[in-house]
């Protein structure tokens, strides 16, 4: 299970966020090719539980399929935390390893739809992420870190892994060497160095991380869409299917378009096909 709350005994969190009564704990947004994913529980240092965890499912995979959406900033609410893991309250009524088993499931596929999106995914970073936040915040493609966001595994220190899929992902994000150092010891590192590490692509100044990362999604929903969701997939195409793709959007209207635009001195008009 993950921690919903700081471990570290230099953690800047001085006691748990009041509880109030459950407001929604997701919600989507949508303008053009941008959705904004937002997390709620900001009484409960916006922790998951596992209500939460199926609502962003069914979220994300609700516009999954959608050639318009071209990229998703992942935000929560609040400064002090972006995600503190799971909801210690509701996971405390996990009582056998199966129980525990099924909500890894449950957390492992609600991030790998964000993981899958064709769309880019990022993450707007403000505050603590602890455990199953920064699993979390390493299932989305680009992640922008506010001064001040912390971040720690600290599972091997309560006698657990990160079930939430972020050993591999933090493996591939940071290299395997300093992802094991970090999950092995579940230090918390500051931004400057989760920069430094390659853990966050970009630090902005406090307060400012969501408007960078919609700044941001609004440069990749400039783009072509069908270009755009071809290049997030290729991460995993090898050299034939590269070349298969490269030849299909040679010959898309939204070549034809752009080539038209620049000699015409002209911003595109992208037809997405």
């Amino acid at each position: 299970m993950e921690a919903d709350s700081p471990v570290e005994a230099d953690s800047p969190v001085d006691a748990d966020p009041p509880v109030d009564a459950d407001p929604p704990g997701v919600t989507l947004t949508r303008s053009g090719g941008v959705a904004v994913v937002r997390i709620d529980r900001e009484h409960v240092g916006n922790s998951v539980d596992r209500a939460t965890a199926r609502e962003l499912h069914s979220l994300l995979a609700g516009v999954a399929d959608d050639p318009g959406l071209l990229a998703v900033v992942l935000t929560t609410a609040g400064k002090k935390f972006f995600c503190t893991g799971g909801d210690l309250k509701d996971f405390q009524t996990m009582a056998t390893a199966i129980d525990a088993r099924e909500m890894s499931l449950d957390m492992q596929a609600a991030l790998g739809v964000m993981e899958r999106l064709p769309a880019i995914s990022i993450a707007a970073i403000s505050g603590l992420a602890l455990g199953g936040g920064t699993e979390l915040a390493v299932a989305c493609d680009l992640r922008i870190a506010a001064e001040g966001a912390r971040f720690g595994l600290p599972q091997a220190r309560l006698g657990l892994l990160p079930g939430w899929g972020g050993v591999p992902r933090l493996a591939r994000a940071v290299g395997r060497a300093r992802a094991l150092e970090l999950l092995a010891t579940g230090r918390m590192i500051d931004a400057a160095t989760a920069l430094s590490y390659g853990l966050v692509s970009e630090v902005v100044p406090a307060g400012t991380a969501d408007e960078r990362a919609l700044a941001l999604a609004g440069e990749v929903a400039a783009s072509a869409p069908l270009a755009v969701r071809a290049i997030k997939g290729a991460a995993g195409m090898d050299a034939t299917a590269t070349a298969e793709a490269f030849g299909q959007l040679w010959v898309s209207a939204d070549h034809r378009e752009a080539e038209a635009a620049r000699a015409q001195r002209r911003e595109p008009r992208w037809q997405g096909r």
